[in-house]
């Protein structure tokens, strides 16, 4: 028998989706060679890649591209708060169970 284990390897190396929250997409990455927990958050619906899409940079800041027009409700302030905290949440370890959203 032939077992594929790549499931287990999701979120290791490499960004996989964690959560979706409304329009946002929060995204994990553990890297094993420096042992650091990296969380992104973005709405993919702009663009398949993550660069071009409205985002939250490393900083929490927003970013967003100038050829994409949002939606106002996509990034209100109590919107913007729920997801800063949740990546906070993220990143805090290995371990993330948001509250009820």
């Amino acid at each position: 028998m032939i077992f594929s284990f790549t499931s287990v390897n999701a979120g290791l190396n490499g960004f996989t989706n964690l959560i979706f929250v409304e329009d946002w997409l929060i995204e994990r990455k553990v890297d094993l060679t420096i042992n650091e927990t990296k969380c992104r958050a973005s709405i993919p619906s702009h663009a398949n890649w993550f660069g071009a899409r409205v985002r939250l940079g490393p900083n929490n800041e927003l970013i967003k591209p100038i050829w994409i027009s949002v939606k106002a409700d996509q990034v209100m302030d109590s919107k913007l708060t729920k997801i800063k905290e949740l990546l906070d949440d993220c990143r805090s370890g290995l371990l993330f169970l948001p509250e009820t959203l």
